[in-house]
């Protein structure tokens, strides 16, 4: 007899015990609090398939969490108004740059490497929120699981070396962090933003918004010439 809610617990344990891990190890990638959780997870149903089920089940109550989550986001994407709108042509600049560079650098490696047809499809909806990712795929005709597990490898990638990556190439600027993991990290990204400044967190968020609504709108109309 399974008991309710049990995957709910395992998922905020495992969340806690990656997040004390990562502080513990002064922000080693390795123990990231999203990374740990989601390879001990998928390891764990690989092993037992049946257990899904019952995970997807119990964990159902933690998207509207998300969804909350998202909305709270506009207090301090106000808070923090002031300095986006100081920087209005960067700030479009680097979302409109990211969105293409995204979009146009998945289908380039793909295309080089000739892999099938059906990644074309999940690949140019990436950077952008699960919800919206499958969306897109239904939209275009390409499959929904594979178009949400490339989003969320490509917003753990994000999170993980996003940020190393841009202090290695000079940018420390806590707006040109936020939106770099906004556009390309999504909301996963966007947490590991919210988690280092309020400034950096309010840029993401912006940046998430404004990268999935054009992509959205984008990708339906150009697709059939791809």
């Amino acid at each position: 007899m399974s008991i309710p809610y049990i995957w709910l617990g395992v998922t905020v344990l495992l969340f806690a015990l990656g997040d004390w891990l990562y502080r513990r190890s002064g922000g080693r990638v390795w123990f990231h609090p999203i990374l740990l959780p989601t390879v001990l997870l998928v390891l764990l149903f690989l092993l037992k398939p049946g257990l899904f089920a019952a995970f997807e089940q119990d964990t159902n109550v933690l998207y509207a969490g998300l969804l909350a989550a998202v909305a709270a986001l506009a207090v301090p994407l106000y808070r923090n108004l002031g300095v986006l709108r100081q920087e209005k042509a960067a700030v479009a600049a680097a979302i409109i740059g990211g969105s293409v560079a995204g979009v146009t650098s998945a289908l380039g490696i793909i295309a080089i490497l000739s892999a099938d047809d059906a990644l074309y499809g999940a690949v140019v909806s990436k950077s952008v929120t699960t919800p919206i990712a499958i969306s897109i795929a239904d939209g275009i005709g390409a499959s929904a699981s594979l178009s949400a597990a490339t989003v969320i490898l490509t917003g753990l990638f994000a999170a993980i070396f996003g940020p190393p990556i841009l202090a290695k190439c000079g940018i420390d600027d806590d707006v040109g962090m936020g939106l770099a993991l906004g556009t390309a990290g999504h909301a996963i990204g966007m947490a590991e933003a919210v988690r280092r400044s309020d400034v950096m967190g309010a840029a993401a968020a912006f940046a998430m918004a404004a990268n999935g609504l054009a992509t959205a709108v984008i990708v339906p109309l150009v697709w059939p010439l791809l």
